[in-house]
């Protein structure tokens, strides 16, 4: 065999073996590209020592199960600086894991936030009307400990002309992909939520909290939102389960 034959193939295979290193470097750098941000990984106990070293918190114990949950006084506002984790029927562990719980709270249906039955009694209309009367007067307690009520929207409008730049003031700093500032102590965990069909969604990155409030006609209610990149206040299904904070009476 010609050794210029040979050394042709030699170089052909050299070429080829590069070209396939650099397209697998290539690949493989791209895919590190396109992975999801790591979650904040600050371990929760040391998040809220850092938290309570900064802030005056309070304490809240639930008579009903014995549950103990920090509180913080926002302006003429004192908020449940924990997300509520009483169990009630209509109510779900985060992401569908029951050992999320201790942190995130629970996630509810607005009807069950509320207190109120999934199904609506044969007098519908008149129940109807009756409920909302009810719900609309100032301290509704739904689910909330006793002296606690469901916040309603301009409590929540209330708690967002406290924040001095964006939802950074109020999420975590902790378990978040981009971890908040949390310079009021509210300290938002990004619990996720629930939709009615049973899917889990947003575990790590969002978080919703519930208004008493309805929103166009008995299938939807408010919502407080909070994302890495904003806050709202929106209408939902009251079949989707998200977190839910409670406010003190007034």
């Amino acid at each position: 065999m010609p050794i210029s034959f040979i050394v042709f193939v030699l170089i052909g295979f050299i070429i080829v073996a590069v070209g396939a290193y650099r397209l697998g470097a290539h690949f493989s750098h791209a895919a590190k590209r396109e992975q999801p941000e790591e979650k904040n990984s600050i371990p929760y106990d040391k998040c809220v020592a850092g938290n309570t070293s900064k802030f005056q918190y309070g304490s809240l114990t639930d008579a009903r199960d014995g549950e103990t949950y920090r509180t913080i006084r926002i302006g003429n506002q004192v908020w449940m600086a924990e997300n509520l984790r009483f169990h009630a029927e209509g109510s779900f562990a985060p992401n569908n894991h029951e050992e999320n719980v201790k942190v995130h709270g629970r996630l509810y249906t607005w009807n069950s936030a509320l207190g109120l039955p999934d199904e609506p009694p044969e007098d519908s209309t008149a129940s109807h009307l009756d409920m909302t009367k009810q719900i609309r007067e100032k301290n509704y307690q739904g689910i909330a400990p006793e002296g606690w009520h469901i916040p309603s929207n301009k409590e929540w409008e209330t708690l967002m002309a406290q924040l001095k730049s964006s939802d950074e003031d109020l999420r975590s700093g902790c378990f978040w992909r981009k971890p908040g500032r949390d310079s009021l102590g509210f300290f938002a965990l990004p619990a996720g939520y629930r939709f009615g069909n049973g899917s889990f969604l947003h575990f790590g990155d969002r978080t919703r909290f519930w208004s008493k409030d309805e929103y166009c006609g008995r299938s939807n209610a408010y919502r407080f939102g909070i994302t890495e990149e904003s806050m709202d206040i929106e209408g939902i299904y009251r079949s989707d389960a998200i977190s839910v904070r409670c406010i003190q009476n007034s």
